[in-house]
């Protein structure tokens, strides 16, 4: 079922336009998909050779910055699916983004500002 919902997130997002902002990241690699209310998908497929941490600091850099992209203050992570596609490192992420006071305050809950310019340095 893991592998199912990653295949699916992967293939839905592919026709989504990526939007590149940080250096080190491919363009192409990235696909973002809004889902209902403050609900986005982020999918990423890692260049040969990206270790699991690199993944997902720039899945992280990437959620961050499309969560301010969007006017938002912090996002929380609804659910995350990695998985191999061509050899090839996945992760995806759900997540729900907002502004003013969080929704539970929980360990999967991010500032936007502060985890970008804390990965900055790291996928660069």
């Amino acid at each position: 079922m893991k592998h199912a919902f990653a295949a699916l997130a992967l293939i839905s997002t592919a026709a989504c336009t990526s939007l590149p902002t940080m250096p080190g990241m491919e363009p192409s690699a990235f696909s973002e998909e809004a889902m209902s209310g403050s609900r986005y998908r982020i999918a990423y497929v890692a260049p040969e050779g990206a270790t699991t941490r690199q993944v997902s600091d720039r899945v992280m850099a990437r959620a961050a910055q499309v969560t301010l992209d969007q006017g938002q203050a912090w996002f929380e992570i609804a659910n995350k699916v990695d998985g191999k596609m061509d050899g090839r490192t996945t992760q995806t992420l759900i997540i729900v983004m907002g502004k003013g006071d969080t929704l539970a305050g929980g360990p999967r809950q991010y500032d936007a500002k502060a985890t970008l310019a804390s990965l900055r340095d790291k996928i660069s």
